[in-house]
């Protein structure tokens, strides 16, 4: 199993969201996900049914920035996070879906945008 991205610390974070597990009875996970989870997103709404790869987001405490370990995640609740994800149509405010294959499970919006343009480390 890959490591969460939050073991890649070179790697720069593309933007923060704020993300709503949703519960399982509008469709959501029926065990709620640990930090470190990968999904992948679609731009809200779904008109195109294209699903883009995201990296693992980081669930994070807004009052000291250290990423949630070792606990489930809350649901129906607003969670900040970060997440990095090659895409320039990221913007603040835009909203996302995260799925499980074609199944909508969280859903979320750009609160800001911190590395996006920022170039990659080389190996």
């Amino acid at each position: 199993m890959p490591a969460p991205y939050r073991l890649y610390p070179d790697f720069p974070r593309d933007f923060e969201a704020r993300v709503r597990i949703l519960r399982p009875e509008e469709s959501g996970r029926q065990r709620p996900p640990y930090n470190g989870i990968r999904w992948d997103f679609s731009y809200a709404p779904v008109t195109s049914g294209v699903l883009h790869m995201m990296l693992y987001p980081d669930f994070f405490d807004p009052i000291t920035g250290d990423s949630w370990r070792e606990m489930p995640l809350p649901v129906d609740k607003w969670l900040p996070a970060r997440v990095s994800v090659v895409s320039e149509q990221m913007r603040v405010g835009t909203s996302l879906y995260y799925c499980e294959g074609s199944r909508i499970v969280a859903e979320g919006t750009v609160t800001r945008i911190i590395g996006l343009f920022e170039s990659w480390p080389q190996a």
